[in-house]
């Protein structure tokens, strides 16, 4: 199998940064074999990372790379200390173009996974600093939170279908009885509260004061470094969003259903951000939603799909304590 990026083209974007590379070694990601390039320059360690487009944004990929730059832009002028800084091409710009593809380059951070309480109470302060970033820019035309409910709406639909069709069919029947009633009550318990006239309010508010959100608040994406500062990395989906769906999901991604560790994210993050019972509630219910069983159900025959499944099956009792933790949080049911 071909390398996708030559050393000799590795050797040429570097010096486009103003780099003199020494070595560079090829890092995978959960998903891609190759999602960043580590570089040893003759002035230090580097990430090289080849942009990769979102196909749920109808823009292109270089589109996609310069409003990502403008926006890490715009963190870094601001002071945001919880990213890895970027280095300017020759250009002057954050990224270039080679082979049609776009590549940035950042300072390569060194250092271990979140693993305390404390460290997750860090993770919830870099994310509320960031939201609370002023943009600098206009409103959202539409209510971010509103679009993506309306896309989830559509993929709890399929598979509530998929499921009827494959319980038919004898195929997953054991664990479609199992949790297929439970999935469809936290989707209605979440729905239910999502269509409040007070969230409703809230969510269509946030577009007029939208935040900058990382989309992608994973373990991976998310490092300690030797002297204890918290990094967040891999900015590609960075964007105006909503900050009600970010905090949901980086807690979904991170914390392991451990109600320490999501107190502890939610301490951090109320200490820069408090939130109001209103914003409790809609994070709280967006966290309910069994996204992974969505996507899960959309290929079930692939091995990963079947994987997730099984990881679910293990797993289910401490997700149903955390979003009751979540639930009592926000005071749902009260």
């Amino acid at each position: 199998m071909p390398v996708p990026y030559p050393r000799s083209q590795i050797r040429g974007i570097a010096r486009q940064f103003g780099l003199n590379m020494i070595s560079s070694a090829p890092m995978p990601s959960l998903y891609r074999k190759h999602a960043v390039i580590r570089m040893q320059t003759e002035t230090g360690t580097y990430a090289l990372k080849p942009f990769i487009r979102s196909e749920l944004l109808r823009t292109s990929t270089v589109k996609q790379m310069n409003s990502a730059a403008d926006d890490v832009r715009h963190l870094m002028n601001s002071g945001y200390l919880n990213m890895p800084p970027w280095l300017p091409a020759n250009s002057g710009k954050l990224w270039i173009l080679d082979r049609g593809r776009p590549f940035y380059v950042t300072a390569w951070i060194e250092g271990r996974p979140i693993q305390t309480a404390q460290d997750f109470e860090q993770l919830g302060q870099a994310l509320a600093a960031l939201h609370a970033i002023p943009p600098g820019k206009a409103g959202l035309k539409r209510a971010p939170a509103l679009e993506q409910i309306r896309l989830w709406k559509t993929k709890d639909s399929f598979f509530r279908k998929t499921t009827a069709r494959l319980h038919q069919k004898g195929r997953y029947r054991r664990w479609i009885e199992t949790y297929g009633k439970a999935c469809t009550s936290l989707s209605e318990r979440a729905w239910s509260e999502l269509a409040t006239l007070e969230t409703i309010r809230l969510i269509k508010d946030e577009a007029a004061r939208p935040s900058f959100v990382h989309n992608d608040v994973t373990m991976p994406n998310v490092i300690l470094s030797g002297d204890g500062r918290l990094f967040l990395i891999d900015w590609d989906r960075i964007r105006l969003g909503s900050a009600f769906i970010d905090t949901a999901k980086a807690i979904k991604n991170t914390t392991q259903f451990n109600p320490e560790f999501i107190q502890s994210f939610l301490t951090g993050y109320e200490q820069h951000r408090p939130l109001g019972k209103a914003a409790r509630k809609t994070i709280a219910a967006l966290y309910a939603l069994p996204l992974e069983v969505w996507s899960a159900f959309r290929f079930p025959s692939r091995a990963g799909s079947r994987q997730m499944l099984r990881t679910i099956d293990r797993t289910w009792q401490q997700r149903i304590k955390a979003v009751e933790f979540m639930d009592a949080w926000a005071g749902l049911g009260e």
